[in-house]
């Protein structure tokens, strides 16, 4: 732990914590900006690459550079984010074409992984064990802060400037993070140096990627047999089967294997990856339920998310103070799953009917679940293992729980496409093969209006039984995503009970020899 004065780090932290802000809310951020984007630079057909590109990136790079920097030190690894997220930013504003804009997106990405991998880990750098349970809540209270601002920014921001600003605006932030990470970060490097092993880390990237793309593509672009998506999992696969050959004899190798040796490592991970799978199923598919299904604008499904972000910084607040006076994890990690859990049990009893408040009550306890559960896992494995592999420790949890809400994504989109095809099946009645045909009808007030007109010209009042039997077969497909969300919630809290009851420790703490320069 560097010895430091506690305002300077709280400087430290200042700056971490908008850079945090920055690269969460890219992520988001997106979503209501792309139709403008693609009336500015077309490229339908390259619709989710933007999104893609940046996450990819963000998550491979992930575990590669937690590695580095347990040998390297974190400082130059977050500055050179800091400075590869801004000249990503920069060049994503001034894209002229879609392919361009994806390359560039790719970048941020980039910055992005650097970032985040760095702002967690230099907690632990920071802070005591204890300490850390405050500090790990205001992460994930800024990434869910992120989470809401980030639509509402950037849909403000492109009707009243430019789409452009959505990229630019983070030019005067970073210059605000940058200097006080030049100036108050010390560089903490490991007394003994070792070689790095970018073998292994080339494989990770290789089989983290065909992966990730085989995740996105199944049930979206491409189905869970076709070529793109089986090609990509035996790459991913074989790459896998390598890296792990790489790794066992590797002197540093970049993911420790012997880390799964420990109990508190692996199971954390298990329930990492486990409750963002679950989480996705929440967070998602709950607006898609408000828009399609119950006639929702855009604006009104933002406002009854809204909650979700008091709930993860009231209970990652109170999470944080608990850790810090008890030492105490496991109980909040399982806490905070069987919330998720039965919040997610509660969704499913929603339907076209149910009142916006109550949605909005179990947005509030959705988050609560979130706020309990997610900071605890950085602080288990940052408490399980030496201090010499807090780095690769904590990217681990990152880029297993990107992994993880990856998986849940392409799980619950193929549920959604299931279900939604299932319940039109049965409807008949004259439009609903229209609507089974093209689905995004449900989420446009413009096309549900023609739709009524056409249908009603041939068939007078059919065009509302077309519809109430698409927005029912829409509400059951996503509840039955919620039911699915809630299984893998209750087997992240299954799994947490097989946490060891590890203390988490005052000051004393496992050192690795570093020094502070």
């Amino acid at each position: 732990m560097m010895r430091l004065p506690g305002r300077r780090k709280l400087v430290i932290m200042s700056a971490l914590s908008i850079t945090m802000f920055l690269s969460a809310m890219d992520q988001t951020v997106m979503g209501v900006a792309m139709p403008r984007i693609i009336a500015d630079l077309g490229g339908l057909d390259l619709f989710a690459w933007p999104f893609t590109s940046y996450m990819l990136t963000s998550t491979v790079t992930v575990p590669i550079v937690g590695k580095v920097s347990d040998l390297r030190g974190r400082k130059p690894i977050l500055v050179t984010g800091i400075l590869v997220f801004l000249a990503g930013s920069v060049l994503a504003g001034t894209a002229q074409d879609m392919t361009s804009l994806i390359v560039h997106r790719a970048v941020q990405g980039l910055g992005a992984g650097l970032i985040n991998a760095m702002a967690f880990t230099m907690i632990g750098d920071l802070f005591s064990p204890r300490e850390r349970g405050r500090w790990m809540g205001l992460l994930a209270a800024i990434w869910a802060l992120a989470s809401v601002v980030g639509p509402l920014t950037g849909g403000t921001i492109t009707d009243q400037l430019s789409w452009r600003w959505v990229f630019y605006i983070n030019v005067p932030l970073v210059a605000i993070a940058l200097p006080v990470a030049l100036r108050f970060i010390p560089h903490h490097v490991q007394a003994q140096t070792a070689p790095i092993d970018w073998r292994g880390g080339l494989l990770l990237v290789v089989a983290a990627t065909p992966l990730l793309l085989a995740l996105s593509w199944a049930g979206n672009e491409y189905g869970w047999g076709e070529a793109p998506v089986v090609v990509s999992f035996v790459i991913a696969a074989v790459a896998l089967a390598l890296f792990i050959r790489t790794e066992a004899r590797a002197a540093e190798p970049v993911i420790p294997l012997g880390l799964f040796r420990t109990r508190a490592y692996a199971v954390t991970i298990l329930i990492t990856a486990l409750t963002a799978m679950a989480m996705m199923g929440g967070l998602q598919f709950l607006p898609l339920f408000l828009q399609g299904a119950q006639g929702a604008s855009a604006t009104q499904s933002g406002i009854v998310t809204m909650p979700l972000m008091g709930g993860v910084v009231l209970s990652s607040v109170v999470a944080g103070q608990i850790v810090h006076r008890t030492g105490s994890t496991r109980p909040l990690a399982f806490a905070g799953s069987a919330v998720m859990t039965a919040c997610l049990y509660l969704l499913t009893t929603l339907d076209v009917e149910s009142s916006q408040g109550l949605t909005q009550l179990y947005m509030l306890l959705l988050g609560i679940g979130v706020g309990l559960a997610m900071p605890m896992h950085s602080i288990i494995v940052q408490n399980a293992l030496p201090h010499r592999l807090l780095g690769v420790g904590t990217s681990s949890v990152q880029f297993f729980r990107q992994i993880g809400a990856t998986m849940g994504l392409a799980v619950f989109g193929a549920v959604l496409v299931a279900g939604f095809a299932s319940g039109l099946a049965t409807a008949d009645v004259p439009g609903a093969d229209r609507i089974a045909e093209r689905p995004q009808i449900l989420l446009d007030p413009e096309e549900v209006e023609q739709f009524r007109a056409e249908v009603d010209a041939a068939d007078p009042g059919a065009s509302e039984a077309a519809l109430g039997s698409a927005r029912n077969a829409l509400a059951t497909s996503v509840t039955d995503i919620f039911l699915v969300a809630a299984v893998i919630a209750a087997v992240s809290a299954l799994a947490a009970l097989a946490l060891p009851g590890i203390a988490v420790k005052g000051d004393r703490e496992m050192r690795g020899g570093g020094r502070a320069v």
